[in-house]
């Protein structure tokens, strides 16, 4: 099992408990599994070193954890208060099934969105050296060697690449593995580009080269959208953190002045908690946009 897979926040249980709980449900986890098309990939991809059907019969215990246990408590209070079940507790079943249930599924490939900022945060700079070391003379497998320390994630694949290629294993097929390994579009591409130049014969450092230059574009080009996206968001957060509150507020002052009506104590505090937690979630969602780029 790998940290990530130790790491799924809503789980009730320890993992190996769960699991053993979920092997009983296997039987569910086989008919659902084939509605989650892409877990086996983002399992992969994720580096979660379990299988597809025992991960679908795990999402499945983890939601009816939470359904039974939810609408079991409130369809007891309202045995209790009104001497029937009611609407609610069937509907807050069916909502804490399938939330839980698709939030487990999705979980890998969120794992995996993760590991592609990583591995692009420096990716470009692992291929330059790459790319100067092959054009200095130096063999590619030795290229790696050096790329294996201080670019993060990317590093950490280069070393893997290296360690496997010291076991004695076919230094095109380990790179091959590990493009199919890898959730990064760029970093497979550069991996195959290599292979696919060690099979050919031709100069590794052209092909190296040409999928340098098209990440960088491509680092330039997400730069210049996010930019972009920034001017209307930014005059959303002026109407809703700026023009409103002041317009309400001077509205309200002129409409009490006018009326004699009294304003509550409590609306200027909440008016403030109001607005602070807008810029919170506001600078939340701006630092999600923002690219993972490299120069």
């Amino acid at each position: 099992m790998t940290e990530e897979i130790k790491s799924i926040p809503i789980i009730p249980f320890p993992l190996e408990k769960a699991l053993g709980a979920s092997r009983k449900l296997r039987f569910i986890g086989e008919k659902l599994e084939p509605s989650v098309p892409h877990l086996k990939k983002s399992l992969y991809q994720a580096e979660m070193n379990i299988d597809p059907v025992l991960y679908v019969s795990l999402a499945v215990f983890t939601g009816l954890f939470y359904s039974l246990m939810i609408g079991g408590l409130v369809a007891f209070i309202s045995i209790m208060a009104t001497g029937t079940i009611g609407i609610l507790p069937p509907l807050l079943f069916f909502v804490f099934f399938f939330v839980p249930f698709w939030y487990v599924n999705f979980y890998p490939a969120l794992i995996a969105k993760r590991r592609v900022k990583d591995l692009e945060k420096n990716l470009l700079f692992a291929l330059r050296h790459l790319l100067i070391e092959i054009r200095s003379g130096v063999p590619l497998f030795d290229a790696m060697v050096g790329v294996s320390e201080g670019y993060g994630s990317v590093s950490e694949e280069f070393k893997k690449i290296v360690e496997e290629v010291n076991s004695g294993r076919d230094q095109e097929d380990v790179l091959n593995q590990s493009a199919k390994r890898s959730p990064s579009l760029y970093f497979r591409r550069a991996l195959w580009q290599v292979v696919n130049a060690l099979q050919g014969g031709s100069d590794v450092s052209k092909a190296l080269e040409a999928i340098t230059d098209n990440f960088a574009d491509r680092q330039i080009n997400k730069i210049n959208k996010y930019g972009e996206e920034l001017n209307p968001w930014t005059m959303f957060y002026m109407i809703v953190a700026v023009i409103l509150p002041s317009i309400g507020i001077t509205f309200l002052i002129i409409l009490t002045s006018l009326t004699g009506m009294s304003v509550p104590g409590i609306l200027f505090p909440l008016v403030i908690f109001g607005l602070a937690m807008f810029q919170f979630f506001f600078m939340c969602f701006v630092k999600s946009k923002r690219p993972s780029v490299s120069f």
